[in-house]
């Protein structure tokens, strides 16, 4: 009875490491989409949410790597499983507190980054700003940083006016120009939307973390059953 117990145990945690690899690989896939994502939006974003795709990269990978081995640990019933899971745990618990901790930063950092770039569209210099703001307003259907007065603070525009993209038609020269009729341009503002898309991205991240980092110490309860039982046995480390 003991023995068949045991190789449910094992094989068990045979499962949960595949799950894990699993769990790895998306997390692969999702920070490469969100780096594919913003790669239009650098100028918003700041650098570090440029930096989290890639950070989520590498833990994925590093946790495919550690469940890979720790499946073999478990189909081998070696000690040193129980070593592993315990890096993956503390890898997906620092991954979960760094997305809920750079959420809070994220928007204060596009903040700063929408107020200082409505003062420079269309400057010499500041392309890059320019494109990043009718790229937002297209395709988000927005106007401006809480609406599309704030353009109006923007000395180019200050006789009522509004940029292209802003048109509700389409972003076609000169329906912008002053003075705007409010019923042909979009009146919400692009913080909360734009926030708010990459925002729940974060979100997303450090849910999952935190749902596999729960898996993980059920695993390792499991593990530490299956380590009992290999000391008894005399199994090799």
């Amino acid at each position: 009875m003991e023995n068949c117990c045991e190789s449910i145990v094992k094989y068990f945690m045979v499962l949960c490491n595949i799950l894990f690899a699993l769990a790895g690989v998306a997390l692969i896939g999702f920070g490469a989409y969100a780096q594919i994502a913003a790669k239009d939006y650098l100028n918003f974003l700041g650098d570090n949410y440029v930096n989290t795709p890639i950070f989520i990269i590498i833990l994925g990978g590093v946790v495919f790597a550690i469940a890979f081995f720790g499946c073999c640990g478990a189909w081998q019933e070696k000690k040193l499983l129980i070593a592993l899971l315990v890096i993956i745990l503390i890898a997906q618990i620092g991954a979960a507190i760094a997305a809920f901790v750079l959420k809070g930063d994220l928007k204060t950092e596009i903040t700063k980054n929408m107020d200082n770039g409505i003062k420079n569209y269309n400057g010499e210099g500041f392309e890059g700003v320019t494109l990043t703001w009718d790229l937002v307003q297209k395709n988000l259907k927005c106007c401006g940083v809480e609406n599309f007065e704030d353009w109006k603070n923007v000395t180019q525009f200050s006789d009522g006016g509004v940029p292209d993209s802003c048109c509700i038609a389409g972003q076609v020269e000169g329906c912008g120009k002053a003075t705007v009729d409010p019923s042909m341009v979009f009146h919400n503002g692009c913080f909360t939307l734009f926030s708010d898309e990459f925002v729940s991205n974060l979100s997303i991240v450090g849910a999952v973390a935190v749902a596999i980092a729960l898996g993980e110490m059920i695993a390792i309860a499991f593990a530490c059953c299956l380590g009992k039982g290999v000391g008894r046995g005399g199994v090799d480390v």
